[in-house]
């Protein structure tokens, strides 16, 4: 089975593996948490960031878009 990459508001969303930004891989949606989804949905809306090359999530790990 392929996985399913993550998209929100349009958005493609990269995980970091390395925690230090040298790892980035598109995080299949069944592995990321809802809420961090509604948490960067938001940031993507009111914080109007059409891309972000680095965004710390509330769970501590590091997406981008």
């Amino acid at each position: 089975m392929n996985a399913t990459e993550t998209t929100i508001c349009g958005k493609r969303i990269q995980h970091d593996n390395s925690g230090v930004g040298h790892n980035w891989r598109t995080i299949d949606a069944n592995d990321i948490p809802a809420d961090i989804c509604e948490e960067i949905a938001a940031e993507i809306i009111d914080g109007k960031q059409d891309t972000c090359e680095k965004y710390t999530a509330s769970n501590g790990l590091n997406y981008r878009w």
